[in-house]
């Protein structure tokens, strides 16, 4: 078993400070290198743990890693992924998987072939309200859950590098960048596919298809609803609400941001801070960092990003035509 896990970080945005200040809470984990196209600000980050700061990739591949996250912009998320699974390390990718169904499919060719495990960033099955319902299903608590509704809206994100989240082309807009947690989430917790979405949008002053609500119906019969939006004002915060109906209970949920509180800082980047520790992502990379020592199988293989991805994009498809997507066929090789 390794002694020390060396770990390596792509993307010095806000989920890379969240994977800094997680692998760095896990005993045994060393963040040594820091990677992002603008130097300074991977120097910043670098520096809250004493690691190197890069601007190259694949001066981050030759640094001598065990582990690495790709936490850049989603389409890129493929090349380097697979980058890195070929050079022999274990890889965390964030959520989504990829931008296109095309791309998700090499990245599960490339870890079905691999030394290294990839694990896909579905951070909601880390968080501590989500795992909370999550076992309460699987005990029985509520019975067969008949109905999970799941939303999560926010104003148009401006905190990305010149501004690729908010552009719908690159990041796949609202449906792909928040919806893909919820997809996941309910499919996951009522322990089963979806096989059916119908999806409405409407254009905002944020894009196109920027308020989105979308039904999906499962294998066994649950049903789900998903509300994905850009379109608040700055405001309402990041609100997330979840609600779980079964035939003996109900359980629900909601919290305002996704970060206990912020630092704002005149002279550098703001520091968001949880009591939660950084809600999932500790416990997160505490489950991906435990497979790597141990052996076990990915806690969330890339086969369960794809099959995200795929409802996401099918639900946008949905927007699109104004009619129903049968996933047991759309989507498919």
């Amino acid at each position: 078993m390794v002694t020390e896990l060396r770990a390596g970080v792509a993307g010095a945005g806000f989920v890379g400070r969240a994977h800094v200040n997680a692998y760095a809470a896990i005993e045994g984990v060393r963040v040594v290198a820091v990677a992002d196209p603008v130097l300074v600000k991977a120097e910043r980050l670098a520096a809250r743990v004493g690691a190197v700061a890069l601007s190259d990739f694949d001066e981050l591949l030759d640094a001598g890693l065990d582990v690495i996250t790709i936490g850049t912009p989603s389409a890129t998320h493929a090349t380097l992924a697979i980058r890195a699974l070929e050079a022999g390390l274990h890889v965390l990718c964030e959520k989504p998987i990829a931008r296109t169904l095309a791309d998700a499919r090499r990245i599960v060719t490339a870890a079905e072939a691999a030394a290294g495990i990839l694990m896909v960033g579905h951070v909601c099955r880390y968080e501590p309200d989500h795992r909370r319902a999550k076992d309460s299903i699987e005990a029985g608590d509520l019975g067969t859950v008949r109905m999970v509704s799941h939303t999560m809206t926010t104003s148009v994100p401006g905190w990305s590098e010149v501004g690729w989240l908010a552009d719908t082309e690159q990041s796949g807009g609202p449906l792909v960048d928040l919806g893909v947690h919820s997809f996941d989430f309910i499919s996951w917790a009522v322990g089963s596919p979806a096989v059916r979405v119908h999806a409405v949008g409407a254009d905002t002053d944020a894009g196109p298809a920027t308020y989105v609500l979308a039904t999906i119906r499962y294998a066994n019969g649950a049903m789900g609803l998903v509300e994905a939006s850009w379109a608040h004002p700055v405001s309402h915060g990041f609100k997330v609400s979840t609600e779980i109906i079964g035939t003996d209970g109900r359980v629900s949920w909601d919290y305002d941001q996704i970060a206990g509180g912020v630092i704002h800082f005149a002279s550098r980047d703001s520091i968001a801070f949880d009591p939660l520790s950084d809600r999932g992502f500790r416990s997160e990379l505490a489950g991906f960092t435990h497979a790597v020592r141990t052996g076990a199988p990915s806690p969330v293989p890339a086969g369960d990003g794809l099959t995200a991805l795929r409802t996401a994009l099918a639900a946008a498809e949905s927007v699109r035509t104004g009619e129903s997507i049968d996933l047991t066929v759309w989507g498919l090789p």
